[in-house]
């Protein structure tokens, strides 16, 4: 079949089963064979901040369905996953399941083998096992397999359903001084960062309110972390323009930034021919440069090129200080609002709550 009636079978196939779910209870899949055994499976696999693996599962079971002789296990790529999900399972989980553009792309990239191997260091490899044995006990029991399925989707849109059950709480700015306000969302993005999803989206939110009323122009922020500066085509997470040019650069990580990272900065900084432009990293000081040794009053020098580093905490604390309380206050609902979409997991909602409901 072409590519295109394809991935819409894919989007029918999912949206039909989601919608089928909504109608199913846990009580219809207590008959199954180890129903105990697939019931904690299934909850190591979708209930935990990692999209990646419910994707893999999600498109292995749609692979499947569009054709019975797919084997998932053993071949994964025959079902053209970056296909049936970014053109797909993606419109059909849009608004309704947690997920991300790539998901099964994230945690299988060029993945044609998925066993104990593949899962072995993944994080969290609880998730990638729970992925291989629920799809093992897919494919070895054709007599279950519809049960197996409906199962699946049965706990996924009640994981969906719990997300959009938390309410999230927005301070108001006269309980708590701006500082305070500043420490919450640095302690926030510390210690619920998502991969740095979280980091980024704080930052660029700061950075636009401070050049809001300038002639100067944010740009960055919005992207999924997941996309490397490479493959998106940018040289930084955000940069600031003038009339169309950048100016500075900024990286925004909690993660190692080493020889390797420097690199990859290079690399992207050449290919969009950028070598000259002023480029931070806002990270975690020390912790994340602990590989690259002493830096020299906030400069690490490599390859000709001078990285400029900066501690995350400080900086959140030091752009909430130049913000007016009303520029504060928008800031927050913003992050709130983020912080309440599906897409986000339940622990970084839970997480929100526990630090600005207190």
């Amino acid at each position: 079949m072409s590519s295109p009636n394809r991935n819409e079978r894919a989007q029918i196939y999912v949206t039909e089963q989601i919608e089928k779910a909504r109608e199913k209870s846990e009580s219809d899949f207590l008959s199954l064979p180890n129903y105990e055994g697939v019931s904690l499976l299934l909850t190591s696999l979708i209930d935990t901040t990692s999209k990646g693996f419910r994707g893999v599962v999600a498109t292995a079971l749609t692979g499947l369905h569009l054709n019975p002789n797919f084997d998932p296990l053993n071949n994964f790529y025959a079902c053209n996953p970056r296909s049936i999900f970014e053109n797909g399972i993606f419109f059909a989980f849009q608004g309704q399941i947690p997920c991300g553009k790539s998901d099964p792309l994230n945690v299988a990239k060029n993945q044609y083998v998925l066993n104990e191997e593949w899962a072995a260091g993944k994080r969290p490899e609880s998730a990638a096992l729970a992925a291989v044995n629920f799809l093992k006990a897919v494919m070895d029991s054709p007599q279950n397999r519809a049960a197996l399925i409906d199962f699946y989707f049965f706990r996924l849109v009640e994981y969906a359903e719990k997300a959009k059950a938390i309410d999230i709480n927005i301070p108001e700015n006269d309980d708590i001084s701006q500082q305070e306000i500043g420490y919450r969302l640095a302690d926030f993005t510390y210690r619920y960062p998502e991969s740095g999803t979280i980091p980024q989206y704080v930052v660029s939110l700061l950075f636009k309110a401070i050049y809001e009323k300038s002639s100067l122009t944010v740009v960055g922020g919005e992207e999924s972390v997941f996309g490397t500066n490479t493959t998106s085509k940018k040289a930084a997470d955000i940069w600031v323009e003038e009339d169309g040019k950048p100016i500075n650069l900024y990286e925004i990580t909690v993660k190692k930034v080493d020889i390797k990272r420097l690199d990859d900065s290079l690399h992207a900084l050449h290919d969009m021919n950028m070598l000259d432009s002023n480029i931070h990293f806002i990270c975690r000081l020390p912790e994340d440069t602990k590989t690259l040794g002493e830096l020299i009053e906030g400069t690490y020098n490599y390859k000709g090129k001078a990285f400029n580093f900066v501690d995350l905490r400080s900086f959140i604390l030091t752009l909430v200080a130049i913000l007016t309380t009303e520029q504060l206050g928008a800031i927050i609902k913003e992050l709130a609002s983020f912080v309440e979409n599906i897409e986000r997991p339940i622990s970084t909602k839970n997480g929100w709550n526990s630090i600005f409901n207190q």
